[in-house]
């Protein structure tokens, strides 16, 4: 990654919104990064990009693979005067952004999962990590995101899921430092959307690239599995689930096709 590269890709606002680049050839993760700078007092936005992560996390305590020129692995650490309670809709967000980013040069068609994994089919390109930080004046959030890029074969193998690539849904891949740029950028100007209107802006937006709608899921939370359909997000960015008990507000937990839907999926 080429600090004055991406740079160059950045639109005025964000460069204006952002007080530094951090660029690692190796780190152990963008976003423990971005919290050792709040801990040290920060004034303003900034961004961490890495070739690599030594120590790469995804949701749920999982690990993010993140081998060298690979993977765009970057996290933007931005300030909030929101509550808390406010930030709900946020990593739906971020994967509206990175759809937004790079579907215009897809040939593929870019799906969403909720709460915040973009997919082609049922294979998945990227994933966000949303973490909050605090001082005495305001919220911090680090938006962590990791996009594949250029995966091996062996690579793909070695990943416990089935995932796609940059590479593999692009006529022409662009530069690493294009796509975060781009990314970055789309992110920016949906957070300020956010800041201003909150997640009821996005909501028909993400329930039309939505998976999953109105199909069967199980949604999965610790050790709790609750079967039903989706039926979307509502204002806040919470799952829509109808059950035998009604519809139900989802406000964590990761969600998997039901054994019916994926036989469906089999059979085409």
């Amino acid at each position: 990654m080429e600090k004055r590269q991406l740079t160059e890709f950045l639109a005025p606002a964000p460069l204006k919104a952002i007080s530094e680049i951090h660029v690692f050839s190796q780190i152990d993760s963008t976003n423990a990064q971005a919290a050792r700078l709040v801990e040290n007092g920060l004034q303003g936005a900034q961004l961490i990009v890495a070739d690599c992560q030594s120590a790469g996390r995804g949701r749920r305590g999982r690990s993010w693979f993140s081998p060298s020129a690979s993977g765009l692995y970057l996290s933007l650490v931005y300030p909030f005067s929101i509550t808390t309670d406010a930030l709900q809709g946020l990593s739906l967000v971020t994967a509206l952004s990175i759809r937004s980013a790079i579907q215009n040069l897809a040939n593929e068609n870019l799906q969403l999962k909720w709460p915040n994994d973009l997919l082609v089919g049922n294979k998945k390109l990227s994933g966000v990590l949303l973490e909050l930080c605090n001082d005495d004046k305001r919220t911090w959030v680090i938006f962590g995101i990791g996009v594949n890029y250029k995966l091996s074969e062996e690579q793909k193998l070695a990943i416990d899921r089935p995932v796609i690539d940059i590479q593999g849904i692009l006529t022409e891949t662009p530069s690493i430092e294009w796509l975060a740029g781009n990314i970055v950028n789309c992110l920016l100007e949906n957070i300020d959307i956010f800041t201003n209107s909150g997640f009821a802006t996005f909501r028909t937006i993400w329930n039309r690239y939505d998976r999953y709608y109105g199909k069967d899921i199980v949604v999965q939370n610790g050790t709790s599995a609750r079967p039903g359909r989706s039926l979307g997000v509502d204002e806040s960015g919470s799952l829509l689930l109808l059950t035998s008990e009604g519809v139900q507000k989802i406000s964590g937990g990761e969600i998997f096709p039901s054994l019916r839907e994926k036989s469906e999926v089999s059979k085409q």
